[in-house]
């Protein structure tokens, strides 16, 4: 009996094999070309667009290609569960269902059934039939048929998603500047471009694609590249934000200046991705060129109405102001002996006094022109960031006897640029921080956490899918909101709380505490979730709370995130509705 089954274990084995080498081609390699090999003359596929429908070869070649014009870029592959079945020496069928993730953030996870019908000939197999599908949305468990109420919920549930997406898209479009997401890798290759970063180039994503090989390096200014990457190495190693100044390529026009606010975020694979904004500032480049050949030809307007014009008499000391410096700030600025008192002025921000003295350090040594930002304490006591730029002026001997320049009002810039970053920090929802945040910040404080215990809280709520199948996705979010609220009063100002995914939150406790205190809060935060209803009337919702400890001075956030996770899946085990700590703590 044994001799006669072996050729049919064999025979799945290698039809299964033959499965994963065809979904690997077709999702992770895209190679048309070797996919159509695989198939004989005759082979018919149905597929999950409409009205899909391959009958032989020819059409599976042309299906193939409109595919690739809509998505060109490749998918990685990642649960897959396939079974085969032996249907006569000649035949096999292969069956299961598939997940593979876009490398373009713009397209969405592809979740999917598939069927293959395979036929053996000289020991090699060809597909002759392939079926894809994808189960109903509005289907379900456990049902074969949709009603039409739920059918109608579902498109109204969808109408109210599209109408989100189109205020988001809007939103994007309309910030000023161009949005763009790009691998920490030589090329930078491109992940996705908002519509004003294409608006700003002038090219289509194709022609980027095609043009450029989707590198954003190789759309800047080959004269700027160095002093990017220079500047970009510098920032990144002082552990600051990227806020880079070079010229881009356009389509058909000349290049322009661009300010690029950037920030590197953990992309789960160990390399990193950048957001970026990037703001044309061509007419700000121009009017600084306009502003130093002005001060050259001592044709500075002292009495401008917006900005403050200075001049530094190097050789006396003596610094004079336009009269809009008291207009500002309240107050007469320091005029005399400034190359010592001004470095023990509280009229400086004290984080900025070191980019301040080296602009002065620079002009006395003769630097022909250096440009800062520094914050500036005005008579209320709030700090307003400005823009110094000076410009060296020299004797006949060429030494340098003058420093006039400009300082110019940046607050509100700097502000609108910091709520931009922080709004890319924030869930959409529940105004949490996101994962990639969450987990920004966390490493953040370990890094300066050396005593007491620290805890970190992976909260998730019980049955929640359930929720909104029997609510709807709105009530769904609405309860989501209200238990980011009750963490939100639940954790201290030093804590760190935000939302990871779905109906996941993650608390880090970052007060110096013992275990028991841990314990108290985290039964804290169980009761007072389990006070949150869906709906009025309607039973509370429970949550189960994974807990992990370590103390001050442990450093891999990695390693205490899995094991909250595993104390998290422990409490699921055990009936959910409470508080499962890791067995032991960290350090």
């Amino acid at each position: 009996m044994e001799k006669e089954q072996n050729p049919n274990i064999e025979l799945k084995q290698r039809a299964l094999q033959f499965a994963l080498e065809l979904t690997s081609i077709y999702f992770e390699e895209r190679d048309c070309s070797r996919l159509l090999s695989f198939m004989q003359p005759h082979t018919s596929w149905i597929g999950t667009g409409e009205d899909e429908l391959v009958c032989n070869l020819q059409e599976a070649g042309l299906a193939l290609s409109r595919e690739m014009k809509e998505y060109s870029g490749k998918f990685r592959l990642g649960k897959t569960c396939y079974k085969a079945e032996v249907l006569s020496d000649t035949f096999c069928v292969v069956y299961g269902q598939l997940n593979a993730r876009p490398d373009d953030a713009d397209f969405s996870d592809v979740k999917m059934r598939l069927t293959l019908v395979l036929e053996q000939k000289d020991q090699e197999f060809r597909l002759i039939h392939m079926h894809f599908s994808h189960a109903d949305q509005a289907q379900e468990k456990g049902h074969f048929f949709v009603s039409q109420s739920r059918r109608t919920e579902n498109q109204t549930l969808r109408s109210a998603l599209d109408v989100t997406e189109k205020q988001l898209a809007n939103l994007t479009r309309n910030i000023p500047g161009g949005v763009h997401q790009c691998r920490n890798d030589s090329g930078l290759s491109l992940l996705s471009m908002s519509d004003g970063f294409l608006e700003m180039f002038g090219y289509t994503r194709a022609e980027i694609q095609t043009d450029y090989h989707g590198q954003f390096i190789n759309m800047v200014y080959p004269g700027d590249r160095e002093k990017m990457w220079s500047d970009m190495r510098e920032q990144l190693s002082a552990g600051g934000n990227l806020e880079l100044e070079y010229r881009v390529i356009r389509k058909n026009r000349p290049p322009v200046w661009v300010l690029d606010k950037g920030k590197l975020l953990d992309d789960g694979a160990g390399t990193g991705c950048f957001y970026c904004l990037l703001m044309d500032i061509t007419d700000r480049k121009r009017q600084e060129e306009e502003l130093r050949l002005s001060l050259e030809c001592h044709k500075i307007i002292m009495d401008q109405a917006t900005d403050i014009i200075f001049e530094w008499d190097i050789r006396k000391d003596r610094l004079k102001f336009s009269p809009n410096w008291k207009k500002w700030f309240g107050y007469d600025a320091v005029n005399e002996k400034i190359s010592r008192r001004i470095p023990r002025s509280r009229n400086i921000h004290e984080e900025d006094m070191p980019a301040f003295i080296k602009i002065m350090e620079d002009m006395a040594k003769g630097v022909p022109y250096s440009e800062t930002e520094f914050r500036i304490i005005d008579s209320r006591g709030v700090p307003l960031w400005s823009r110094i730029r000076a410009t060296t002026q020299y004797d006949g001997e060429g030494k340098p006897v003058k420093a006039v320049g400009v300082i110019i009002d940046i607050d509100k810039e700097k502000r609108q640029r910091q709520k931009l970053i922080e709004q890319a920090q924030r869930d959409s929802l529940t105004g949490l921080y996101n994962k990639a945040a969450m987990s920004a910040l966390i490493e953040q404080n370990m890094q300066t956490s050396l005593s007491g215990f620290h805890a970190l809280l992976m909260i998730d709520l019980d049955h929640f899918k359930q929720i909104n199948d029997c609510y709807g996705h709105l009530c769904g979010d609405n309860l989501l909101f209200h238990v980011a609220e009750v963490l939100k009063k639940q954790v201290g100002a030093r804590d760190i709380v935000g939302r990871i995914g779905g109906d996941e939150f993650l608390v880090y406790l970052s007060d110096e505490m013992s275990g028991e205190t841990v314990q108290i809060k985290a039964g804290q935060i169980l009761d007072e979730i389990q006070r949150v209803t869906p709906e009025q009337g309607k039973p509370p919702v429970t949550c189960s709370i994974g807990v992990a400890l370590c103390r001050g001075g442990f450093r891999d956030y990695y390693t205490l995130y899995q094991c909250a996770d595993q104390a998290l899946y422990r409490r699921k085990k055990q009936g959910r509705a409470g508080v499962s700590f890791y067995e032991r703590i960290l350090a």
